[in-house]
């Protein structure tokens, strides 16, 4: 052993990986602060789960590279130690002795630390081999296979070949010395056994040469592999743990993290990122974390069909200024040594139209195994081109002016707010007229699109039946601004939001019922930060409980073959997956049938996000694609022979928004958004004679018994809720 040349080696390694990580550091501190050290035991339990348990990366759609990955990671703790016992070895030929040698009397003398050690071992010796598995995995997945998600890179095939050579120098060494001891097969050294067997031609001078040549090797590759990560994607080998410690926590339970936007403090003129300096610490650290895996992809609306926007491209793009930038960041000065502004995000770093594609769907956040928050950012830097620079897509405006001046995003007149009751005359809250249980918040969308109107009786018409005690507010309704917020407009948002929870606070409001995932997650998740903290439920829960409790029944006998949208602020940032399902497995004669891109899978319909108001001018319609899959899986349903392709296929992700053939049946959807983006989506893409969009409200409506038949003419009786007219066969 040579304590010189280990030393060295130890001494280069450090300084250098100590000058790259100072700036790698300061460089995300000079950026703004931001709280993430609260919650101790939420987050040691996230780390364990998500951090150390790896539980994201064996999710279903990417289970086998999972799996993979886990060997790997797993091998890297373990012979983690066992690199730092030959680094120990380097500097003195008795550790060399005692760690190889466990006949040595030190072992003798200490049964319980001999019996640990070779616990270790055992562990060791199986983790590394599972991890040359998964390098050899990953060799033919980037060279034979060449998934979509994956970019091609030189660095992966390197820290591939790191991570092999690792392995395959610690197999050399130890088998080295079994073979001068005369051991032939270890158990507690399983792999490294076999190794040896697969080196008998070797002579015992060969193979002691070749043990020696690859401790020091492995020593090299270890230094060099450490200075190495900060410089590209494997940089999260250092930064991902601490990514997950510091991940955004629940506000409440079986709520996704992404369902509820960061609120700036405008009265501190905190108008959005202009700027990298704009950006948090936190922000910076998603950034070097990204592991480039392309997961965010697999169903990212807008990669699927042609945006340019992909969130990895994001990470990397502010990845390369951050890392070109560092000084600038630090001191405020460029190579110059003169004073320097950093370079704008939008219009600088990125494209303008890649901030503006997002749906904010979510897909990203759920599908990244170490918790990049990709929307918040995005959102931040529209709104200081709101805000601050007035900059944004032309269609947005009317929708700001709308809210703003008649409390809807198409600018109606506030007074028809209510006209879509049409003969139900449905109770105002602010008429004290009783003690109702839920204010029934109808939304824009339901008051005022005609087709959507017709949702909205259907639910009203429901609730009356069942016996709800519930009211509206009538024309006193105002929208709860989430579209404004997710463009890019928080002072219309925050304002709105403040109006809305004074005026439910002085009504005394406690519980609401909500049809729009969009209403249900804004004012669920995100009024509570303005002092509007209430029980919320959507009206596919409400169903489900009304019809799990007998209080509505269901006879009529629909027939139709049906596939159900998730919606995304339903779904994927409320895990609301279960109650719609059930209302559909209740009603008699429904043929129900899943879409491949399903539940936490779904595919977006294109509408959140603000998206609901812009056109899309670049690739395939978001709403299209969906479509093509709802009209493929019907048309599946109806003739297996149709093909129908894995929608997670590795080379051509998406293929089931491709189907360009016919289909007959109905999509039900819970949302009036995706209402009406699948319905725009049939008519464009000619299906409109044989498919059909409807709300689960609507088909819960045509399918229930009515006990009291109220004829519209007839008023009725003073203080009583009027039951609901018997449905007609639309659902209207």
């Amino acid at each position: 052993m040579s304590p010189l040349f280990a030393g060295a080696i130890v001494f280069l390694m450090l300084l250098a990986f100590g000058i790259t990580m100072s700036w790698r550091v300061r460089a995300m501190r000079a950026l703004k602060p931001e709280s993430r050290f609260d919650r101790v035991g939420d987050r040691i339990k996230a780390l364990m789960l998500f951090g150390f348990g790896q539980k994201r990366m064996v999710d279903p759609e990417e289970f086998s590279p999972g799996l993979m990955h886990v060997f790997i990671f797993a091998a890297f703790l373990a012979v983690q130690l066992r690199s730092g016992m030959l680094f120990v070895m380097g500097f003195s030929s008795s550790a060399v002795e005692l760690l190889t040698n466990l006949s040595h009397p030190f072992w003798l003398e200490h049964g319980a630390l001999l019996a640990a050690y070779q616990g270790y071992l055992f562990a060791k010796d199986i983790a590394a081999g599972l991890a040359l598995i998964g390098v050899i995995y990953f060799f033919i997945l980037r060279l034979v296979v060449k998934p979509d998600r994956l970019t091609k890179s030189n660095e992966a095939l390197l820290i591939l070949g790191f991570i092999g050579g690792l392995m395959v120098t610690e197999f050399t060494f130890g088998a080295s010395h079994m073979r001068e001891q005369g051991i032939g097969f270890f158990v507690f050294e399983p792999v490294t056994s076999v190794w040896g067997m697969m080196l008998s031609p070797l002579s015992t001078g060969a193979l002691h040469t070749a043990g020696v040549v690859c401790f020091w090797a492995h020593l090299l590759i270890i230094g060099t592999f450490l200075n190495f990560l900060p410089y590209g994607k494997h940089f999260h080998v250092i930064v991902g743990l601490p990514n997950v410690y510091l991940k955004k926590l629940p506000q409440k339970a079986g709520v996704s993290t992404s369902a509820k936007l960061p609120t700036p403090n405008l009265e501190k003129e905190e108008f959005g990122a202009k700027t990298f300096k704009d950006l948090t610490w936190k922000q910076a650290l998603d950034v070097n974390t990204c592991t480039e895996c392309g997961r965010c992809q697999t169903h990212c609306p807008t990669y699927l069909t042609g945006k340019p926007l992909t969130h990895k491209e994001v990470n990397q793009s502010l990845k390369k200024y951050l890392w070109g930038n560092e000084r600038l960041l630090v001191t405020g000065n460029g190579e110059d040594g003169k004073p320097a502004e950093p370079a704008l995000l939008v219009g600088g770093v990125l494209k303008p139209e890649t901030v503006w594609a997002c749906t904010t769907c979510g897909w990203c956040e759920t599908a990244c195994p170490v918790f990049i928050e990709n929307v918040p950012r995005l959102i931040d830097m529209r709104r200081y081109k709101v805000q601050v620079d007035a900059d944004f897509p032309q269609e947005a405006q009317r929708v700001f002016e709308g809210i703003e001046r008649q409390n809807n995003p198409w600018g109606l007149g506030q007074e028809k707010r209510e006209d879509w009751e049409g003969e139900l005359k449905i109770p105002k809250w602010s008429d004290g007229g009783g003690d109702y249980e839920y204010l029934f918040f109808v939304g824009c969308a339901g008051s005022y699109d005609d087709r959507l109107k017709k949702v909205t009786r259907s639910l009203a018409k429901v609730l009356i039946e069942a016996g709800v005690k519930f009211a509206t507010l009538g024309k006193e309704e105002a929208c709860n601004a989430e579209q404004a917020r997710r463009i890019g407009n928080e002072y219309l948002f925050q304002t709105k939001a403040k109006e809305n929870v004074e005026k439910w606070n002085g009504l005394k409001v406690k519980a609401v019922i909500t049809q729009c995932p969009h209403c249900y997650n804004t004012i669920k998740n995100e009024y509570p930060e303005f002092g509007g903290d209430y029980k919320v439920i959507s009206h596919t829960e409400l169903l489900a409980d009304l019809i799990r409790d007998k209080r509505v029944k269901l006879s009529k006998v629909m027939n139709e073959k049906l596939t159900y949208h998730d919606p995304c602020y339903l779904g994927r940032h409320n895990s609301i997956y279960d109650p719609p399902r059930e209302v559909l497995k209740a009603i008699p004669g429904l043929e129900v049938v899943e879409m491949q891109r399903s539940k936490r899978e779904s595919f977006c319909c294109g509408a959140g996000g603000g998206r609901m108001w812009m056109e899309e001018h670049i690739g395939q319609r978001i709403n299209h694609n969906r479509v093509n899959e709802a009209a493929l899986t019907l048309a599946h349903l109806a003739d297996p022979s149709v093909p129908y392709p894995d929608p997670t296929d590795l080379k051509k992700p998406g293929q089931v928004g491709q189907f360009a053939g016919k289909a007959a049946g109905t999509v039900a959807v819970a949302c009036p958004f995706c209402h009406t983006m699948v319905k725009d989506g049939i008519a464009d893409t000619g299906r409109e004679e044989t498919m059909k969009v409807r709300d689960i409200a609507e088909l819960v409506a045509e399918s229930m018994e009515t006990k009291v038949v109220t004829p519209p003419s007839a008023e009725p009786p003073p203080d009583a809720i009027p039951s609901a007219p018997a449905p007609s066969t639309s659902g209207s």
